[in-house]
């Protein structure tokens, strides 16, 4: 596997070219999610800015370290998406209550699957319902979300025993990535199971750990899932196809969907 297919690209954008992208950005809107009644009307949200790298998943698993055994690092996310996101982010993080750098990397996990799986159409807005519905985008149970995107203390779910409602899932990873050597457990802000990150987990900001707990990871790995099957997720049926495939997410289909409509509607009413 050659490395410039698992590392994002170090590339630091002038000014006048992340002003130009933000131009565009608040002029052009995008299509949310499929109106589950009639598509033609759905709200069109505020693209972010388009900046020039892409991060592709890992073909192999990968190597997350147990949290409950090795004390979370702190990464540094990758200046490519600091620098080409975080105005936009702030503007809208308040509004939309996501914490600006979380919101951040919903947006550069939908610029690279628009580069990598441009047949999915996976808009940002997705991610962030998601991210609403599984963990309050890492803010559940009072947790706080630190300056590198990683929920502190560390967020891991309960184990999927099959109780409470919850599905039963046995441990398929020996605890490498959950911790849990019994049951698998939902992972990190967009509570992935270990299954999904085997499959999807990525590096998201080239920080040389790939790690379900850092959102920059999380979302794009995320994303990555949603768009396996590369079909256009503005068709009602993908949409709901690839949200039933998220764990945890299908019960609660329609809450995703409010929520991405939401996020939509807010952002483009937000920003000029």
């Amino acid at each position: 596997m050659a490395s410039g297919e698992t590392t994002l690209r170090r590339v630091l954008l002038t000014g006048i070219v992340i002003a130009g992208l933000t131009a565009i950005a608040t002029t052009a809107g995008a299509t949310v999610v499929p109106n589950l009644v009639t598509p033609s009307t759905s709200p069109r949200s505020e693209r972010a800015p388009q900046p020039d790298v892409v991060a592709k998943p890992s073909t192999t698993p990968s190597t997350t370290p147990s949290p409950s055994a090795t004390p979370s690092p702190t990464p540094t996310a990758g200046p490519e998406r600091v620098n080409a996101f975080a105005g936009w982010a702030k503007r809208l993080a308040e509004p939309l209550d996501i914490p600006h750098n979380v919101l951040a990397s919903y947006a550069y996990a939908e610029f690279v699957v628009t580069q990598t799986r441009p047949a999915c159409k996976l808009q940002w807005t997705t991610l962030a319902a998601i991210g609403k519905v599984g963990s309050d985008h890492g803010r559940v149970e009072g947790r706080t979300i630190d300056a590198q995107g990683w929920p502190r203390p560390t967020l891991m779910g309960p184990p999927l025993d099959g109780t409470s409602g919850r599905a039963k899932v046995a441990d398929t990873d020996g605890g490498t990535h959950d911790g849990d050597q019994v049951w698998d457990r939902a992972m990190g802000p967009m509570q992935l199971i270990p299954a999904m990150w085997r499959a999807s987990g990525v590096d998201g900001d080239s920080d040389g750990l790939a790690n379900p707990q850092d959102i920059d990871d999380a979302a794009l790995a995320a994303a990555y899932h949603l768009c396996t099957a590369n079909q256009d997720l503005s068709v009602v049926a993908n949409w709901k196809t690839a949200i039933n495939s998220y764990h945890g997410m299908g019960p609660q289909i329609d809450k995703v969907f409010e929520a991405a409509q939401t996020y939509g509607t807010q952002s483009k009413n937000k920003l000029p």
